[in-house]
């Protein structure tokens, strides 16, 4: 669809255009200007969330094992222990704000991911940190007012300071993993052991580079996707019903661990439905480098600016039948299979063990989270 919008701009509708564009093609499409521009770089660094084409996919391959099963065993420990404290504090009939609950359950489960389990030096100083970046970011990348980067300059100094403070809290524990003969297993280890296809490895800067991805794609996509999640169940008794159910079977009171996913079933597909309504992410942008022809027949000029929207796609009539309610079972075994692909990318072309069909391309056979691939 081609949108009257200035600049020569369409909206992909078409679940094989969208895979064209995400994946068959890539190389041919960069991210939008706010990301691949030198002050979305400066802003984000040179990491997967700015980069595109080949470089985008070198660097995703080389950071593939952080993500394969063994790896993520040891992140989920460290989850579990983090969403157990936070339960904790929930007491009895306790009223609780679930976006704010779920944002700091998120920053929480980041930083100890990043760091370690046992990362308690500045914790609440490196998470304040984190959250003035994004929220300066966001004011960047969104303000309408004139130099964004510098007006109000309050928000201009506490970015400044937060910067200051994730910095020297990265490279001091870059440094201090190099100093002992066995550190941590934790995301940052991962990272300065991960190896190109040459057998080299990132320097400090392009380390530094991904952490600030995670933090970046990692914080609101995960918070608000538990909100919402949470606000939907809290809207279908049914649904909840029928989770506590598989709760109680699977587990049977034990605290759940990765070897526990793949048989919660039902609880996979109320997150499916909840990522299709409300998607962390709801617009992806790309431009292509070359004139392109999508699946479709339409005819890409290079330098047009295409969008893809997976608000739109999922509530699409040929693809969900009454799209606005709210209903797990679209994502039974055989309901996943009888829709296109790419008629669901609630984390672009990362994401697809919800979907079903579409998973990212490693050597593990166990890839079940997003590399980080989620900002437009």
């Amino acid at each position: 669809m081609k949108l009257k919008i200035g600049e020569l701009t369409f909206l992909l509708n078409n679940p094989e255009d969208i895979k064209h564009v995400l994946v068959t093609n890539s190389e041919n499409f960069d991210k939008g200007p706010r990301l691949s521009s030198p002050r979305g770089k400066r802003l984000s660094g040179h990491g997967l969330v700015t980069s595109s084409g080949s470089v985008h996919l070198r660097q995703r391959r080389m950071m593939q094992p952080v993500f394969y099963r063994t790896s993520i065993q040891a992140f989920a420990e460290t989850i579990t222990n983090e969403t157990e404290q936070k339960l904790a504090t929930w007491k009895g009939e306790t009223e609780v704000n679930i976006r704010e609950e779920m944002m700091s359950l998120a920053k929480s489960n980041i930083i100890k991911t990043v760091f370690g389990q046992n990362f308690e030096d500045r914790m609440g100083e490196l998470g304040k940190a984190i959250t003035i970046r994004r929220t300066y970011l966001n004011h960047v990348y969104f303000s309408l007012l004139p130099f964004p980067e510098y007006i109000p300059p309050k928000i201009a100094r506490d970015y400044r300071q937060a910067g200051k403070i994730i910095e020297e809290t990265l490279y001091r524990e870059i440094n201090r993993r190099r100093e002992i003969p066995y550190p941590p297993h934790d995301m940052l280890s991962l990272l300065m052991q991960a190896k190109y296809e040459d057998g080299t490895g990132m320097i400090d800067q392009q380390i530094r580079d991904e952490v600030l991805t995670v933090f970046s794609a990692g914080l609101e996509t995960t918070g608000d996707a538990l909100t919402w999640t949470w606000y939907l169940i809290s809207q279908h008794g049914d649904v909840q019903s029928k989770i506590l159910i598989e709760l109680e079977e699977i587990l049977k009171g034990r605290v759940p661990d990765v070897g526990a996913l793949p048989k919660l079933r039902y609880t996979a597909m109320v997150l499916g439905e909840s990522l299709r309504l409300f998607s962390p992410t709801w617009l992806f942008v790309r431009t292509p480098k070359n004139h392109d022809v999508l699946p479709s027949g339409i005819s890409i000029p290079a330098s047009s600016k295409l969008y893809l929207c997976p608000y739109a796609m999922h509530r699409n009539g040929r693809y969900w039948s009454n799209p606005e309610q709210f209903n797990p079972e679209r994502f039974t075994e055989s309901a996943k299979k009888e829709r296109p692909q790419f008629s669901y990318f609630p984390f672009g072309g990362a994401f697809g063990s919800v979907s079903g069909k579409h998973l990212p391309k490693c050597r593990s056979s166990w890839c079940w989270l997003p590399l980080p691939n989620v900002l437009p």
